[in-house]
């Protein structure tokens, strides 16, 4: 996913969070330039998703992340500087699960799992994109908006993409 400039590190990094949240849906998908070097990836406000059992979810996705140099293979590359991935129920008022990793605020600087009426930071590995959506099908029933075959294969690519230029292992579920 490297590039070589910072700009093509970054829209070669959007591009495939893009492609697999087009899984989910074809929503628009902001991504916003703070500073030269940090960006931000999110859904505003909320996702909606349709689930197989009528009912719909909300789903937040928020990735920040910034480009850096990579001597070693003398490209840019853009490198998780935190994540946002949080399922709630279809009125988006109330959240069912969600993994958040920002390493850079006060207190809980480790990946982790908040679960409805516990305050406790449940310490996870870290959480890929394409892990959290293949959750949403598997176990939430979430509605495909592409094929199943065409998901499977968009999100079998970018995670293995994501994994090989991983900077700290990925555990897979």
């Amino acid at each position: 996913m490297g590039g070589k400039t910072p700009k093509e590190a970054a829209d070669r990094f959007i591009d495939y969070f893009r492609e697999s949240l087009s899984c989910l849906s074809s929503d628009f998908v902001s991504a916003y330039q703070q500073t030269p070097k940090f960006y931000k990836i999110y859904y505003d406000p909320y996702l909606t998703v349709p689930a197989k059992n009528d009912v719909s979810y909300g789903v937040s996705i928020t990735q920040a992340f910034r480009t850096v140099f990579d001597s070693e293979k003398e490209e840019y590359k853009a490198r998780t500087q935190e994540y946002s991935y949080v399922l709630l129920v279809e009125d988006c008022t109330t959240e069912i699960v969600s993994y958040h990793w920002h390493p850079n605020d006060p207190g809980v600087k480790y990946p982790h799992l908040h679960i409805p009426g516990q305050r406790t930071h449940f310490p996870t590995s870290r959480v890929c994109l394409e892990d959290f959506i293949n959750m949403l099908f598997r176990d939430f029933d979430v509605k495909r908006n592409l094929s199943h075959a065409e998901c499977k294969r968009i999100l079998d690519k970018n995670k293995r993409a994501f994994e090989k230029s991983a900077t700290w292992k990925v555990q897979n579920p």
